[in-house]
């Protein structure tokens, strides 16, 4: 699938493109598609393509629905290097770099941070930017770019190469669906995540080599970016590679992210494991080794505070999520009991 929008999606075949519904009336599939999937679709009565089923994803970008507490929202399939993009046009936001570090670990792809528009700051400033960034991604790399000068989009590209064999997922010669292998695929996909005004889709364009996604720049006075990418778009990058545009997100709430949580924050979620008691919330246990961490000056607080933040979000949504299974059970059992009440006339 290279594009989804409002019970449409545009899929890419081997006769080429076509526009199937993929709304919960007409089509048959068990998971709603997004950007990135392999789906498999029919034709209806009239001659309209509809999809039947999505087949199984190797990886996927989810947040939190933002207008659903309890629901979740795939922003985009089956990638391998999910990007959260930087732009050095403003100082680093660290909660909000840290945030979409987490969503992107959750996917299972790749992480990778991308600091756009470094054409905008000399050699020094970029390190230091640099430093301050990397401070927040123990273990995740770091690639810097410039869209308007071309540096740093070969090294990008060069991490979506084609790799060898491929074998699409389908149909098996005994008719039931067949999945692909992770890493057969010859066309490694990226996804470009950020807020609005990070140069998502400038940086695409430059690694496309054409202009093919709308651009815009940032408000005046706040900074804040203007929405220019509406819908989740696929391209494919000449000489190998996909990519996968978003629009900006304005909040992201993260979905069932414990152990991504753990994974950017590793050197706090290290020492988790020498405190006194395995429950400890890090704030004012005893024998609690991160706050030892901390007074020792190894260990940021203001960074501490910002991961409680996060694991706090994650408790209250599991809290969420199992007292909606509670009322749902409770319902159930209801309209079983008020059946086998029931007189027949």
């Amino acid at each position: 699938m290279t594009a989804a929008d409002r019970g449409f999606c545009v899929v890419a075949g081997e006769g080429g493109e076509v526009v199937a519904a993929s709304d919960a009336q007409r089509s048959q599939a068990a998971v709603s598609p997004v950007t990135g999937d392999w789906v498999l679709f029919s034709e209806d009565p009239g001659g309209a393509a509809v999809i039947d089923t999505v087949l199984e994803r190797r990886t996927a970008v989810v947040r939190r629905d933002p207008a659903l507490t309890v629901t979740k929202q795939t922003l985009a399939a089956n990638v391998d290097v999910v990007g959260v993009l930087v732009s050095l046009d403003l100082p680093p936001n660290a909660a909000r770099i840290e945030r979409f570090l987490v969503l992107a670990a959750d996917s299972g792809a790749e992480p990778l941070i991308v600091l756009s528009k470094g054409d905008l700051l000399d050699g020094p400033a970029r390190r230091r930017v640099r430093d301050e960034v990397s401070a927040l991604a123990p273990g995740i790399d770091i690639l810097e770019t410039s869209a308007a000068e071309g540096w740093g989009l070969d090294e990008l590209r060069g991490l979506l190469a084609p790799q060898p064999a491929f074998m699409a997922p389908g149909l098996s010669e005994a008719g039931t669906p067949r999945e692909s292998s992770a890493g057969r695929w010859p066309r490694r996909t990226f996804v470009a995540l950020g807020p609005s005004g990070v140069g998502k889709s400038t940086l695409l364009n430059a690694l496309v080599g054409t202009p093919v996604l709308a651009t815009g720049g940032v408000r005046g006075g706040d900074g804040a970016g203007r929405h220019t990418t509406v819908r989740r778009e696929l391209l494919l990058l000449p000489g190998g590679g996909v990519l996968i545009d978003t629009p900006g997100l304005r909040s992201v709430s993260l979905w069932e992210a414990d152990l991504a949580l753990d994974e950017v924050f590793n050197d706090i979620a290290g020492r988790a494991g020498d405190c006194r008691f395995g429950d400890c919330t890090h704030r004012s246990e005893p024998g609690c080794a991160v706050q030892q961490a901390v007074a020792a000056g190894e260990l940021d607080p203001a960074r501490l505070e910002r991961y409680q933040r996060l694991w706090e979000e994650l408790a209250r949504q599991s809290e969420a999520r199992a007292e909606r299974r509670r009322l749902q059970s409770r319902g159930r059992r209801g309209t079983k009991t008020r059946r086998r009440t029931r007189r027949r006339p």
